[in-house]
């Protein structure tokens, strides 16, 4: 009785914090300076193909913006960090990672030293990175906690 009502807390947990999430990313996206960069940016995979091919930096203006909403998007990611330092410790080194990953994008797209198109491929190629390393944690922390409550 006490693990499922626990199971049930972390289950709602993780709803409002996907909630939180999803609702501070929307945020930051409608918000004028995501809006400029997102024009341009991959933002998931029903983005429009044609931002793989944008051979051009950001502009002056797009750059500027873009520094505005990492600053913005810092507040979105300490949610995940929290929720999963809480509920999900093992995923937070995934995540850290991931988020180097597009500072470091970021930062070459701020200072104007790649294409937007190449910018993109990279992005894609992060998460998908992101997908692969959280799977396979996922599968090594079940494995753990299955033997720890075979212990028990």
């Amino acid at each position: 009785m006490v693990a499922m009502l626990l199971s049930s807390c972390g289950q709602m947990a993780a709803q409002q914090a996907s909630t939180s999430t999803t609702a501070c990313l929307n945020e930051v996206k409608s918000s004028p300076e995501g809006q400029a960069v997102y024009a341009r940016l991959w933002v998931d995979d029903t983005d429009n193909a044609s931002k793989l091919s944008d051979p051009n930096p950001l502009t002056k203006t797009e750059r500027d913006a873009l520094v505005r909403v990492n600053n913005k998007l810092q507040r979105c990611r300490q949610i995940i960090i929290e929720h999963d330092n809480r509920f999900a410790a093992w995923e937070t080194p995934y995540w850290q990672e991931f988020f180097q990953r597009t500072d470091a994008i970021h930062l070459k797209l701020a200072a104007g030293e790649i294409a937007v198109g190449v910018a993109n491929k990279l992005i894609i190629e992060s998460a998908l990175k992101f997908r692969t390393d959280v799977s396979k944690g996922h599968a090594q922390a079940v494995s753990i906690e299955e033997r720890r409550r075979q212990r028990a």
